[in-house]
């Protein structure tokens, strides 16, 4: 049987449902010392790797997408173009192209996390974080691995909701690994930060924005029950939330990784509203995706500001308490 006979919406649901259930398993594992160091730093490797793996297998909207605009010479294609913030894009959370950019120093920073803790005894003083980071960081792996496998094209109208629900608990993941960081932050150096954990804190920021993105795509793109004024209240609302987030966490947790990040993607998404409006003036203001679209803007502007703000305070809030003695 291949992976593609697999790759099925009620086996990817269960898995999902069935990592949710893991993650407190194998957290009261790695607290109570069941599991070797040598097992755990082998964990992240392997999890680390099959999500890559994943991420490069051909079939996905978001990949499909850019193989259509190669062969068509048009821009997007299919189901990405609903989510795209061009002229035919239908989701007022949609972000201009250069966000996801950001990919590549959370793929490159996790890869230098994974290969240089093979090499760190279990007496070093940093080993207690990582293994408390470590359950968490490979179940956002797995989740990774499922949203992989659920945002492809045979995952259309309800169905496309799993993706979400994949990205979400891949956030969820990473957000008890971001809390085990910074809730000792007198434990690592900076350099051991950028190390082992800056890309993580990338990571978390990243996931809890794309599932805004997803979510908003999965319910633009219900072409026969999602009407322009519901696409509008859900837009604004994930925007208002995204920037929430960004502020409570940043502050809360002193934070300010996580703040610049949503600060980042809300900014993507003002831009793609400012694409959005401008390609579209002479078209129905009441059609889905261009209704709400100025508005989706200026709201993603100011949350942007707002959590920039927050990344700031949290910035020197962090900078004080490592300086107490």
């Amino acid at each position: 049987m291949s992976f593609v006979a697999l790759n099925n919406p009620i086996l990817v649901a269960a898995g999902g449902i069935g990592g949710c259930a893991i993650l407190p398993v194998l957290d009261n594992m790695v607290r109570h010392g069941s599991i070797s160091w040598a097992a755990l730093k082998t964990a992240n490797v392997l999890s680390y790797a099959i999500n890559v793996i994943a991420v490069s297998r051909p079939g996905r909207i978001d990949g499909q997408a850019q193989q259509d605009s190669v062969k068509s010479g048009s821009k997007g294609g299919g189901e990405m173009e609903s989510l795209s913030p061009g002229r035919n894009g239908r989701t007022l959370v949609a972000p201009s192209g250069w966000a996801f950019a950001i990919w590549g120093p959370i793929f490159l920073g996790e890869l230098v996390f994974v290969v240089s803790q093979v090499f760190i005894p279990e007496t070093a003083p940093i080993a207690p974080l990582i293994k408390k980071v470590t359950a968490p960081f490979v179940m956002a792996q797995y989740f990774q691995t499922l949203w992989t496998a659920a945002f492809r094209p045979k995952y259309s109208g309800n169905l496309m909701f799993i993706s979400t629900g994949m990205l979400g608990a891949t956030a969820y993941s990473l957000s008890k690994a971001h809390a085990h960081i910074v809730a000792t932050p007198k434990s690592y150096s900076p350099l051991q930060y950028i190390l082992y954990f800056l890309p993580i804190a990338l990571h978390f920021g990243w996931t809890s924005a794309a599932t805004l993105v997803n979510l908003n795509g999965a319910i633009s793109m219900k072409e026969l029950s999602s009407s322009a004024k519901l696409v509008r209240w859900v837009g604004h609302v994930s925007v208002l939330t995204a920037a929430a987030l960004g502020i409570y966490i940043s502050v809360n947790r002193s934070a300010p990784v996580y703040g610049g990040v949503i600060m980042w993607a809300l900014s993507a998404v003002a831009d793609g509203m400012k694409q959005r409006v401008k390609n579209t003036e002479k078209e129905d203001p009441e059609r889905v995706g261009v209704f709400g679209a100025l508005m989706q803007k200026q709201l993603s502007s100011l949350g942007a500001l707002t959590c920039g703000a927050a990344s700031l305070f949290a910035s020197i809030s962090l900078y004080v308490l490592k300086s107490r003695n």
